[in-house]
């Protein structure tokens, strides 16, 4: 049971910056700044943890392309990892209709074929 109890403590811990970056915003919904150091910890965490901040950004700045690719790469990313899991290493990808093949091992590579 006491590991239950560190692991709740580990999964609620939020980085001060975070939360200076948070009080920043309850003043400035605007602040740049702010915004980065919540995207900046997003991209730390699983997508399930950072859909959150994701939906926010896009709430706040809904007409902003940048911000839209950032929360659709990290939606996108979670799909590579199961395509991984599923393919053994290699999965196939098709992007403008040319067929990327990355080998999603430590010695990451992709080609064009």
């Amino acid at each position: 049971m006491s590991g239950d109890g560190a692991t709740e403590q580990a999964a609620e811990y939020v980085p001060e910056k975070v939360k200076k970056a948070e009080k920043k915003l309850e003043e400035n919904p605007y602040d740049l700044d702010a915004w980065s150091i919540l995207i900046r910890e997003a991209q730390n965490q699983p997508i399930d943890k950072a859909r959150k901040t994701y939906e926010r950004l896009v709430a706040q700045f809904p007409s902003s392309g940048r911000f839209w690719k950032l929360y659709i790469e990290a939606e996108v990313n979670i799909l590579f990892y199961f395509s991984y899991i599923a393919s053994d290493g290699n999965c196939s990808i098709h992007y403008s209709g040319r067929k990327q093949v990355r080998n999603l091992d430590s010695t990451t590579r992709t080609r064009r074929i």
